[in-house]
């Protein structure tokens, strides 16, 4: 089996990189950073989606659920990009659509590995499984349609003050030793305040032009959420378990102060 994905891989490998002018200088740039330049418009177009339409349409932001409801087809998901887009890969000369930007012709584009399918950075959400594994246009249509519906009313605003008294009383423990059932109690609380704000986050992310002040931090918000949401700490230790409860609880802390530093601000989105 393993053999068998290894040859899989390598031969999405050769179709990816045929699109580069010099397939082995794409194959290069993968053994040193896992990422190579690619340009679209003749072996694969792209078509950028924003990560708030997404999102909306298979209802999370958690790249597990992502991947398991997202149509056919090979899409990268840019983890650094501000505002975090999403990248469909789509037959040469594909349509452009509403809410879905093509990317022109001869547009460098970061691809990553064939088998590259966790953060940091760029990586495939759902890998390419054999040559030409296009996202068909009617999918990207539907995908669209769902992750368009209701994106006029603003998303109501979690209780950001019961989430940071909540999540600084984790760390107000006078001491005590926590038993296994606080430990437990105290990553599933700080689970649920993460995947009430993830998606107010995200969506801020979306809003924000590509030089505001605030981007960089807001990335980085969302990339360690993400990280320690991935994080199963089920098998560690008592002591270990609790300190993932507090790392949970301190993304937490992170991102809401993140809204209200956008809340505050006269451009910030609408429905902060």
């Amino acid at each position: 089996m393993a053999t068998q994905n290894g040859a899989a891989q390598n031969t999405v490998s050769d179709w990816l990189a045929s699109a580069h002018p010099t397939p082995e200088g794409a194959h290069h740039e993968w053994r040193l950073s896992g990422i190579a330049l690619i340009p679209t418009g003749r072996v694969f177009d792209a078509l950028r989606l924003p990560a708030a339409i997404v999102h909306r349409a298979v209802g999370s932001a958690v790249p597990e659920l992502v991947r398991a409801r997202l149509g056919d087809g090979a899409v990268i998901h840019d983890a650094y990009a501000p505002g975090r887009w999403y990248y469909a890969l789509v037959r040469p000369g594909a349509c452009a659509q509403h809410d879905a930007y093509r990317l022109d012709g001869g547009t460098w584009l970061g691809i990553p590995g064939a088998g590259r399918t966790t953060r940091p950075g760029a990586y495939w959400i759902r890998p390419p499984r054999h040559r030409e594994d296009f996202c068909p246009e009617d999918d990207i249509t539907e995908l669209i349609r769902r992750g368009g519906e209701g994106q006029t009313h603003p998303r109501p605003l979690p209780e950001l003050d019961t989430i940071e008294r909540a999540c600084r009383a984790l760390f107000d423990d006078d001491g005590r030793d926590p038993g296994p059932q606080d430990a437990a109690a105290a990553t599933t609380q700080a689970r649920d305040h993460l995947a009430a704000l993830l998606p107010v986050t995200q969506e801020a992310a979306t809003q924000l032009p590509l030089d505001h002040a605030t981007q960089a931090r807001l990335a980085r918000a969302l990339t360690e959420a993400y990280r320690q949401l991935e994080t199963d700490s089920s098998s560690l230790n008592l002591a270990r378990q609790y300190a993932h409860a507090k790392r949970l609880a301190r993304c937490c802390l992170d991102q809401v102060r993140v809204l209200r530093e956008l809340d505050a601000v006269a451009d910030g989105p609408p429905y902060l």
